[in-house]
This record gives C-alpha cells, structure tokens and sequence, in this order.
C-alpha cells in the first residue's frame, strides 16, 4: 500500500517493492541480543528486523522523478521483491510517465527493476527515463566483482541502459526543488536526494541509514557498508542536519513508508514517524 506526502507544493509517494528480513545481531554484526532490549519496537514477533524495500515517487510540476526500483525479480538470500509495478499500477502512475529514475546505489534492491527481460536482453521498465546515479558509483560497479548471493550483473545493467544513463553527482537537478546529495560510504558513490519547496525541505537518504535504530546507537554499523568509517561520518553529518533544521527524514529501509523527524531526547537521538 502507498503513503502519500506534501513537501510544500511536492507531492511525493511511498510504495514498496516487498522486504527483507534479518536477525538483529547478523545485520548488525558485533552486537548482542541483550543490546537490542531496548530496541524491540524495531522488531518482530519472531525477533527479526524486517525491511522494507521502499521507493518514492516525486511529483514536481510535470516531472515524474522514481526514487530507487527495489529488488524486482531477482533471487537474492530470502529477500522478496517484485511488488514495485503493482503498487504503482494501483496508484495510478503508468511506467510511461516517469521521466527519471534515480537510484541512491547500485545494489540490488535498490535497482532491481530499472530493467525487465525481454526477448533480446535486458530493456527498460521505465521506457520515457532517463536512468541516473553518481558518476562514482558508475565507475565503481562497472569494474567491481560479481556480488556474492546473486547472479544479477550490476554491470550487466549498467550496459544496458547505457544509452539512457546520464551522471547525477552532489547538486544536480533532478526536477524542480529535487537535488542530488552526496552521501557516500555505504558505497563509493552512494547519493541521497532532498525535496524542497518554500520553507519545506525532506531527505530521501537510502542506505544512509537503514533502521532507526542507528539513531539511538550510531556507532553499529549495518551490512554492507563498504567504507564503514566514511559510511559513520556520513550518517552523523546528516543526522545533525536534520536534527538542527527540522527537515523529515526517509530512507529505503525503514519501516512504515513514511517520512518522519530526528529527534533528541534522554541524549539520544530518535525517529519520530509522522502520525
């Protein structure tokens, strides 16, 4: 089901590809189950966090920019996607109408359905986009080794969209009051997006921060990330942003669909969902 928000005069949607699902203690390696005690409302029954592989669609005026794909049918650990054209199909969004696709890094279930299969290859869900990410993490995968888990080629991807690519480093323009933020560690080239309108302004942030729980404990360091110091000073630079500002926050992980605000209280920083 799609959440839907106002930034300002942007309109922008939540939906979700489908969601992955992690012990606590081997998504967050190093950490112990008497540590996530407090931290059971980021669980469930089973004593799992579950993700969610969430994408956001930004209306500014006639621009249609989609913010990460999702995993779409890729086999990938227990991970389950494929939902993405579903929920946009029931929203009413028809994949024509899209006039860009953004994707804050090249894994998996972020951009598992930039593509389709076709009869010849590889061709693109989103036929009218152009399909952009940080000219970084462009060159990382084209040259990086083959993920493990999966027989999905990143640069395969890359090859087959190359003549629809076009390169969105920090501050680009993506439409209207949408613009590129660097925010790398993660990956070499991971980036976020920031929607403002007058004096509204969201952050889109990815993998930046993939639970709520990094708030209150930020030095656990999640799965994935490949710089992890680069990947903390990152997170801390924009969780003080946010913090001192006011601006929401989202990311692809997050339960909930929903944006909401970092807070402080008790010395922590928290996630406060919008209601």
């Amino acid at each position: 089901m799609a959440n839907s928000f106002k930034i300002g005069d942007l309109d922008v949607l939540a939906v979700s590809d489908g969601f992955m699902k992690f012990r606590p203690t081997l998504y967050y390696a190093g950490t112990a189950p008497e540590q996530w005690e407090p931290h059971k409302r980021w669980m469930d029954h089973q004593g799992n966090i579950e993700f969610s592989l969430g994408c956001f669609l930004v209306r500014s005026g006639e621009h249609r920019v989609l913010i990460d794909t999702g995993l779409g049918s890729i086999p990938l650990f227990t991970f389950r996607g494929g939902a993405l054209m579903g929920e946009l199909a029931a929203a009413g969004v028809r994949p024509e109408e899209i006039d860009t696709v953004f994707i804050t890094h090249l894994h998996s279930d972020h951009c598992g359905t930039c593509a389709l299969e076709g009869d010849n290859g590889l061709r693109p869900a989103f036929p009218n986009a152009v399909y952009r990410w940080t000219s970084d993490e462009h060159a990382h995968w084209l040259s990086a080794p083959q993920p493990p888990g999966t027989d999905f080629s990143i640069s395969g991807l890359q090859k087959a969209l190359s003549d629809r690519f076009e390169a969105a480093d920090d501050g680009a323009a993506l439409a209207p009051g949408v613009n590129v933020i660097a925010t790398p560690g993660h990956t070499p080239g991971h980036a976020g997006v920031i929607v403002s309108s007058g004096s509204e302004r969201a952050f889109i942030l990815g993998d930046v921060i993939s639970c709520p729980v990094q708030l209150e404990e930020p030095e656990w360091r999640g799965m994935g990330d490949m710089d992890r110091e680069l990947a903390r000073r990152t997170q801390e630079a924009v969780a003080q942003e946010m913090e001192g500002s006011g601006a929401l926050l989202a990311t692809s992980h997050f339960p909930g669909l929903t944006f909401g605000r970092v807070l402080r209280g008790e010395g922590r920083r928290y996630f406060q969902p919008l209601s």
